[in-house]
């Protein structure tokens, strides 16, 4: 059941499904991932070519939920957009590497922590489709969600990304990785790089509104009242400038 309009619909219906799933893909793969990587030091002692059953058992699991990911976001294009779509093919083809490649593991548990943002990302939704938006545990999960994602996405996926292409380089550079391989992966990176960059600043900013919002509400309703005086006044101009132009054009006509 939609809680905003009380009836059922497909694209609901599907949000919530793929949010559930979601987020126990996201529980399942970041703990799998902070326990290979704190419990199995071989992966760190050879970050490119070390694999272990373990972490392949983890990845299979992501690349079965991407997959299924992938389809969702192929049949609601419309809905989901071209950035979820291409997140779900560097998904589906990073985690293909992993899964059916002897390489990269170590890298590949450092992604899966990615993963771990996704949770409180899926609490927002539940919140804000549950009615729950000005809520002490709304604004709260935001900002542990923004904290979340800088830290996994950005102060550890950054270097790390840096850090997994600097060895990939060295090693075509002594051609232990072919071309086609080192210009996908590099693709890869760049795209999941500039994806989080971007998500993050989103997230910043419109947290950094909800907060101010929150903690100056007065501030801010003077901002909202402001600005939409501002809207008022540009569509009060745009009705003069047309009404204008009808009023010259009448004009013209009548002298033809």
């Amino acid at each position: 059941i939609d809680p905003k309009s009380g009836s059922s619909h497909r694209f609901f219906k599907a949000e919530l499904a793929t949010r559930v799933v979601s987020t126990v893909h996201a529980c399942i793969c970041s703990y799998g991932a902070i326990v290979c990587l704190l419990t199995e030091s071989s992966l760190s002692n050879d970050m490119l070519w070390k694999t272990l059953p373990v972490t392949r058992f983890y990845f299979s699991i992501s690349l079965a939920y991407f997959i299924g990911d992938l389809l969702v976001c192929a049949v609601q294009f419309r809905e989901y957009g071209v950035l979820f779509l291409l997140h779900g093919v560097s998904s589906f083809i990073g985690l293909s590497i992993l899964c059916f490649g002897d390489m990269f593991h170590f890298f590949g548990c450092i992604g899966l922590l990615w993963e771990f943002s996704t949770i409180f990302i899926n609490n927002r939704w539940f919140l804000l489709e549950y009615g729950y938006k000005n809520s002490f545990l709304f604004h709260f999960n935001g900002l542990v969600l923004v904290a979340v994602f800088f830290l996994v996405r950005i102060v550890l996926g950054c270097p790390y990304s840096y850090m997994f292409w600097s060895q990939l380089s060295e090693a075509r550079a002594e051609r232990h990785v072919g071309r086609g391989l080192y210009l996908v992966v590099t693709t890869v990176l760049a795209g999941f790089n500039s994806l989080n960059v971007y998500w993050c600043y989103k997230l910043t900013t419109r947290t950094y509104q909800l907060v101010y919002k929150w903690m100056w509400p007065s501030k801010s309703q003077r901002s909202q009242e402001e600005e939409r005086a501002r809207r008022r006044e540009r569509e009060r101009e745009r009705e003069r400038e047309r009404q204008l132009h009808a009023d010259t054009s009448t004009e013209e006509e009548e002298i033809q």
